[in-house]
């Protein structure tokens, strides 16, 4: 029997659990939104790079804070006159016009970009021109120096919008035209440039203006993602070139779709302005702990939520304009889920991790374990931001293919309003963490507004338009009676005024007591003493004298204290004033004399002339010693302060303190009314400075709603080097508060003194 030939072996097709698990993986995420994410993520590893680098040149200091700020300006102008009006309508209107007419499409695309070109090259050399007048809005509490460094990054920063808006206009073509690769990668490039000017020009600058050369990176960084932009460009059949065309295609319903944007554009600016103005009040380090803490918020929002909102943006306008809702309901529907799921997971990790990343990213250097633990605080409370910001994104876009930008709007002024009055509300009690928790309640208003908005913007696709009120979305359609329509149009009209003036309240607490004054006002110490030579009674007390020793027993004072000047008239706004005069300072003969060395300095401050001599040094040290309570070889503060008294400079006392926040607003304000100058016990009480003076946002001889932003010192350490705590400051130094924590730390003695253990120690001028 002949066996019958095998059959040939077929392969087995593919199981479909895998098939299915393979169409779902590629439903959920779609190649643009994964080339995107991938993108975002070498952008913000760059970025990442960026931030370590500062955090480990420039600390939490001064000169980051006026990097921080010099952006702030331009960006907002940026986002008010180009990117607002823009990144909502152009798609839209770009598909639609291509779709019909590929030349329209064309012409539309140019005259939008001459005209965005054009406008920011205006608005940016009027900021070019009134850079000092925008320190009194923008960083009221900066002065001298720091001003002076904020006015010139300014300035060179008023470069980039002019570079952005030509490529926010090409990269929303690349949008169009779903070329995600070359739009992805301007972001990376644009922090490639900054750490490029960080690591190849700042080393070439003189101290103090190694700032810049993050700034010039940034210019270079702005050519360079213009650049990518333009290569992706030349891969389409756009060509960009100067057209101004005012009678093009879809010009007109542009504008009347970019207006309602625009208003809402400058609000998470707006936002983060008052967020900085708010954090500068805090601590010292809170506005760039709220910096660092918001880029690692926006790691997963910006990898998710913005790239999967952005990919699936030109579908959904498509889908839109074909009349495609079920289309346009399967291509928001799995999106959604996709976005919710991933960041709900996200916000969980970086709850979790998040100290860990901070510690390993930015810890180290200048950014020491307090930066370490208050950052980490500050993006505990904002993670819970992440999936409702995120989703947010999704919500926005999807009404904006339907071709309505109000009620974004709306949504937008509301999760405003919401953020500014749970912020300010909760300040006082949760100090910094109120931020990020007045952030997320608002983002969870703004995305309740946009998904009650999304529903019936979503049932009317494919239906003919609306009629009554189109601009809110909320019309009926023609021929279609609904009883009680004209009510419910006049309680949403009525909701609408109760929103813009709720914003306007919000507004007017993000930049309150607006001013265009461009400098402080400067009250010096008028010395009205006769000229005398100053002399201390060659008597040297022992420990055993009485701290309440009369002046009889120590000599009669030689010098009278000089009467203060009469106030100037109240002018509201920034105030400043400095005591010293040049000659004032004396520093310590030897390192164990700070305390009759800060005494001597201050008596300067306070007579007619100065006497710096070594011998007078050697008297105040035997008085000082004589009242007070510990000598270690030199002076208790308790001696300085009652030494002074028993000279005829007033009564002064020794205080102690919880904070550095606490101790400058009180001693800026014993300054003011007195008259006098104070000290403050730095390096855990053992040295001591001199305070002559301070800046504030307010005048405290006439408020208590003010804030310390930096005091003038006079350090008797100087010129001495200090292994520990490094180079002295020179005399008449301006310190911003948020600096002082690097020398001024609690009264750290071995509880010697037990009331001063563990707290700020410093000494005030009393009437």
């Amino acid at each position: 029997m002949q066996s019958r030939p095998a059959s040939p072996v077929r392969a087995d097709p593919p199981p479909r659990l895998l098939h299915r698990v393979r169409s779902l993986v590629a439903t959920a995420l779609p190649r643009g939104a994964v080339i995107l994410s991938i993108l975002t993520f070498a952008g913000f590893a760059m970025g990442l790079m960026r931030d370590k680098m500062f955090a480990h040149t420039f600390g939490a200091g001064p000169e980051l804070d006026a990097y921080n700020a010099a952006f702030v300006l331009p960006e907002l102008a940026l986002d008010v006159l180009v990117a607002g009006g823009i990144i909502a309508p152009f798609v839209p209107l770009f598909i639609g016009l291509r779709d019909k007419a590929e030349e329209d499409a064309r012409a539309f695309g140019r005259t939008i970009l001459t005209l965005a070109v054009a406008v920011m090259t205006v608005a940016a050399g009027l900021l070019f021109v009134f850079a000092p007048q925008t320190v009194a809005l923008i960083v009221p509490g900066f002065t001298g120096d720091q001003r002076d460094l904020y006015i010139g990054l300014f300035r060179v920063m008023c470069l980039t919008p002019v570079i952005f808006a030509a490529s926010i206009v090409l990269g929303e073509i690349l949008v169009a035209e779903k070329r995600f690769l070359t739009y992805g990668l301007a972001p990376l490039m644009y922090n490639g440039g900054i750490v490029a000017g960080v690591v190849l020009i700042s080393p070439l600058l003189p101290d103090g203006q190694q700032i810049y050369g993050a700034a010039i990176g940034a210019v270079c960084g702005a050519i360079a993602h213009l650049g990518i932009r333009l290569i992706g460009i030349y891969r389409t059949r756009f060509r960009p070139r100067p057209s101004l065309s005012l009678k093009v295609k879809g010009l007109g319903e542009f504008m009347r779709l970019m207006l309602p944007k625009m208003i809402s554009q400058p609000i998470e600016p707006l936002t983060f302005l008052y967020f900085t103005a708010l954090a500068s009040t805090l601590v010292p380090g809170s506005i760039s702990s709220l910096a660092y803490a918001r880029n690692f918020q926006g790691v997963p929002v910006s990898l998710i939520g913005a790239s999967f909102s952005l990919a699936a943006f030109p579908a959904l306008s498509a889908a839109a304009a074909h009349g495609d809702k079920k289309g346009f309901s399967r291509i928001f529907g799995t999106n959604l889920a996709t976005i919710a799921v991933l960041t709900t997971g996200a916000a969980v990790a970086m709850f979790v991790l998040g100290g860990l990343f901070i510690r390993y990213f930015l810890g180290g250097g200048a950014f020491d374990e307090q930066a370490i633990t208050q950052t980490t605080l500050v993006l505990a409370v904002f993670t819970f931001s992440i999936p409702l910001e995120s989703v947010a994104y999704l919500l926005a876009r999807a009404i904006y293919a339907t071709k309505n930008t109000i009620m974004p709007t709306i949504a937008t002024l509301a999760g405003f309003t919401t953020t500014v009055l749970c912020a300010g509300a909760l300040a006082p009690t949760f100090g910094l963490a109120a931020i990020p928790a007045g952030y997320s309640i608002g983002m969870a208003v703004r995305m309740t507004i946009l998904m009650l908005a999304l529903i019936p913007r979503m049932a009317g696709i494919g239906r003919p338009p609306a009629a009554g009120a189109p601009w809110l979305g909320l019309g009926v359609r023609r021929g279609v009676g609904i009883p009680g329509a004209m009510p419910r149009r006049a309680a949403t009209l009525l909701a609408v005024g109760l929103l813009v003036v709720s914003s306007v309240f919000a507004l007017a607490q993000t930049l309150p007591d607006v001013t265009l004054v461009i400098d402080p006002i400067v009250t010096p110490w008028a010395r009205q003493a006769a000229p005398e030579s100053f002399s201390v009674p060659p008597i040297i007390a022992d420990s055993s004298a009485s701290p309440s020793a009369t002046s009889s027993q120590l000599g009669s004072p030689a010098i009278t204290r000089p009467s203060p000047t009469a106030s100037p008239v109240r002018t509201p706004g920034p105030f400043s004033m400095d005591l010293y005069q040049k000659g004032d300072f004396v520093g310590e003969f030897t390192d164990k004399w700070c305390v009759p060395a800060a005494m001597q300095t201050s008596i300067n401050i306070m007579n007619q002339g100065a006497d710096t001599t070594r011998n007078t040094q050697v008297r105040l040290l035997g008085l000082a010693a004589g009242l007070g309570i510990h000598s270690y070889g030199g002076a208790d503060p308790i001696g300085w302060a009652k030494g002074l008294e028993q000279l005829g400079y007033g009564k002064s006392e020794v205080r102690t303190g919880a904070s550095i926040k606490e101790v400058v607003q009180i001693v800026a304000k014993q300054i003011r009314i007195t008259n006098r100058p104070a000290g403050l016990l730095v390096w855990y009480g053992w040295h001591a400075w001199v305070v002559s003076g301070f800046s504030a946002t307010d005048d405290p001889a006439y408020t208590n709603n003010y804030t310390v932003t930096s005091v003038r010192i006079e350090d008797v350490w100087y010129p001495r080097h200090s292994s520990i705590w490094g180079d002295s400051r020179p005399p008449d130094a301006e310190v911003p508060v948020r600096a002082l924590s690097k020398d001024y730390k609690i009264w750290r003695q071995g509880k010697i003194i037990a009331d001063r253990e563990g707290k700020f120690v410093y000494l005030v001028p009393v009437s």
